[in-house]
This record gives structure tokens, sequence and C-alpha cells, in this order.
């Protein structure tokens, strides 16, 4: 995949650990494209009046090209929230060339995910009495 960064006002070393690992994911899911059919701007902005950051990614691939844009407080927040756009038209665009139903998934990245919270059955089950000694004839 050819890669293309715009920098206005934000270093490519603040985001480049996140843009690589962003990449290596998007490769994953356009496994099936040749790399020289793969071209990604990536364009970051710092608006000085609000003070929040905003990032823009094109994605050239073959039929029509993925546009998202994403906004935060810094730099990796913005482009947290653009690939996150820029998956779900991937996944959508990947489904139509596989002629398969597009399911839309939580909107929530993955490095921002809660571990999922058990819900503690065992103290349920002793407090209903299912199993007291005793308790049939």
């Amino acid at each position: 995949m050819r890669i293309r960064y715009h920098d206005l006002g934000v270093s490519q070393d603040k985001v480049a650990p996140i843009v690589e690992r962003e990449i290596r994911i998007l490769e994953k899911k356009l496994a099936d494209l040749e790399d020289d059919l793969k071209m990604l701007d990536i364009t970051m902005e710092h608006l000085q009046r609000s003070g929040t950051y905003v990032a823009k990614l094109h994605l050239r691939i073959p039929g029509p090209d993925i546009v998202a844009r994403g906004e935060g407080q810094n730099p990796a927040q913005a482009l947290r929230d653009a690939f996150a756009d820029l998956y779900d038209e991937v996944e959508r665009q990947v489904a139509k060339w596989r002629q398969e139903p597009f399911i839309r998934r939580a909107r929530q990245h993955p490095s921002l995910a809660k571990p999922p919270v058990g819900m503690p059955e065992e103290a349920g089950e002793s407090e209903s009495g299912g199993s007291e000694p005793g308790g049939e004839r």
C-alpha cells in the first residue's frame, strides 16, 4: 500500500506508531487487493481556534474512493476516530465485492474497549435456594 502523509500543523513523529498499527489492520482487511492498487492519503490538521485536531483519510481502491474524517482533542484520538470510520466503509465495500451481507459491528475501537464484566452467577444460585438439604420430599 502506498501512503502519503500531509502535515498541516502536526508532526509525523507524534502519530507514527498509531498510523503504523492502523495501517497493518487496514492491510489485513484489504489483503485480497494487490499493493499497487491501494493508496492512502492521510491529512492531519490542528485547528488553532478550537484547539482540536482533524484527521482526514482518503483511500483509493478499485471501485469508489473511501473518505473518512475524525476529530479529537489530540492527534491520536482524531486518527483513531477517522480509521474507525474508514474500517466501516472498507468492510461494507469488501462485503459488496464478496457478495456477502454487511453486518455493522460495534463502533468502539478495540484499544478503547473495556473487558467484559461477568455476572456473579454462583451467588445468585445459592440465594435462590435451589438445592436445600431436605427441601424436597
